[in-house]
């Protein structure tokens, strides 16, 4: 029963692949930016869906069986990193009609260093964070009995192919039914463990009996690190992502792109803490050892097989909701940045000619993805690398520049360095200093660079 039901699922995802490449996608802004044509639904949904994956889900129940309550700062943090982006930046950032992040600060520094640093460093981080979605298929798909090597390399197969086929036109039709579907489904298992729980005595009476305290059962309880580790990293890359600016590239307006960014950020705070009471619960009702398999646990002991298999499927939406934005976002790198701008600079690209590379490209990458997240380490963990990579290099020339018109070429490019490079030291060594995510402390020192950088450097040099 729950074989069928996911494969019912998937084949919806390639038929809506299908319906798109058919009726919507002519050139490469079609499938890179939908034709700068989303509303607020189709917008929303797919922003609030980047974030609302593997990692959100199978991870955020991990960290609920570890961490109690507190373990719902991951997605809190990706609600408030949306939240902020309406604020901030969604409506400026939509009125430059750009393809890329690194279209941006090759735009403010006329520098095409910056574009490939940029464009490199996101690219890293997208198939980083793509792979995470790998590792949370095994975890979804170890219910069906199915092996899951198998069952990740199926469920790769199916979001490369349908992305391949419709695009971003295809991730956004998609998104929107992933994400109510997602939803529902994390709310309904969540229900089913307060339920099963109250049954004996409670959640909190049932752990009573274990080796967990108060702080279980409190927001802050993990403590100010912890805290910190999950919330400062999501929301600076939520400000800079590739993979939400495609999304506010292709809204129809500024004021599409706001409004989205904000409905997108308060349906994921909402969604926060569902994931995480599906861990707890597996946890106070004795199901599992294993934190990553929190929900596969509920699923299999706590609900029915059709209902099982319908929450499975949702599980499976929220992880495609976040893989097709991730390909479409790595794919706008390889094409817009790198082919178009930086090889073939200067020459002239036909639109389906490019359509035919970006195909290409969306399925050499979803490979590569398959391949490390096959072999990576914990979901989160992936996430938080690939975030950690981008954010400390790419956070202050991007904000920098938005924020200071002094801000130099040669300080953002000192400061893309010196910041990806104090990143890879620490996640090299594991230093820690007064507890700070290394992004943090890099983001500091980069931010120290850029404006000192900028208050020297030739008045003529800055733009």
């Amino acid at each position: 029963m729950l074989s069928l039901i996911v494969a019912l699922y998937l084949a919806v995802l390639l038929g809506i692949g299908w319906w798109c490449h058919r009726n919507r996608i002519s050139g490469m802004t079609d499938f890179l930016l939908a034709g700068r044509r989303l509303g607020v639904p189709l917008c929303a949904a797919a922003m609030a869906a980047t974030h609302f994956g593997g990692g959100a889900v199978i991870g955020g129940a991990s960290y609920g069986f570890e961490h109690g309550l507190s373990g719902a700062w991951y997605g809190i943090a990706t609600g408030v990193g949306l939240v902020l982006l309406a604020l901030l930046t969604a409506s400026r950032f939509r009125s430059l009609a750009l393809y890329t992040v690194p279209d941006f600060l090759e735009q403010r520094f006329g520098s095409r260093s910056l574009r490939v640093l940029g464009a490199t460093l996101s690219l890293v981080a997208l198939v980083g964070i793509l792979a995470a979605q790998v590792g949370a298929a095994r975890a979804a798909f170890a219910i069906t009995g199915l092996d899951p090597t198998a069952a990740a390399i199926i469920a790769a197969i199916v979001f490369v192919v349908y992305t391949a086929f419709g695009g971003l036109w295809a991730a956004a039709i998609s998104d929107l039914f992933q994400i109510v579907v997602a939803g529902l489904g994390v709310v309904f298992a969540a229900i089913v463990v307060l339920l099963t729980a109250s049954k004996q005595g409670g959640m909190r009476s049932l752990l009573a009996s274990g080796d967990v305290g108060d702080a279980y059962f409190d927001l802050f309880g993990a403590g100010p690190s912890l805290i910190l580790w999950l919330l400062l990293p999501t929301v600076m890359y939520t400000l800079i992502g590739q993979d939400f600016y495609q999304r506010l590239f292709a809204a129809r307006s500024a004021a599409v792109a706001r409004t989205s960014a904000l409905v997108g950020g308060v349906v994921l705070i909402v969604l926060s803490v569902f994931p995480v009471i599906i861990g707890m619960g597996a946890r106070a009702l004795g199901g599992t050892d294993d934190p990553s398999q929190s929900v596969p646990w509920v699923l299999q002991n706590l609900v029915n097989p059709l209902l099982g298999g319908i929450i499975l499927a949702a599980i499976l939406a929220a992880i495609m909701s976040s893989a097709d934005s991730l390909l479409t976002s790595a794919t706008s790198h390889v094409v817009k940045d790198l082919w178009i701008e930086t090889f073939h600079r200067g020459l002239e690209f036909d639109e389906r000619r490019m359509l035919v590379l970006s195909r290409t490209v969306t399925v050499v990458v979803g490979a590569a993805a398959l391949v490390i997240g096959l072999v990576g380490p914990g979901i989160i963990t992936i996430l938080i690398y690939s975030y950690t990579l981008y954010t400390a290099g790419v956070f202050v020339p991007v904000v920098g520049g938005l924020l200071w018109k002094r801000g130099s070429a040669a300080a953002a490019l000192t400061a893309l360095v010196i910041g990806s490079a104090i990143a890879v030291f620490g996640i090299a060594t594991e230093i820690d200093i007064a507890g700070a995510p290394v992004e943090v402390i890099a983001a500091l020192v980069s931010a120290a660079v850029f404006v000192l950088v900028s208050v020297v450097s030739p008045q003529a040099e800055q733009r």
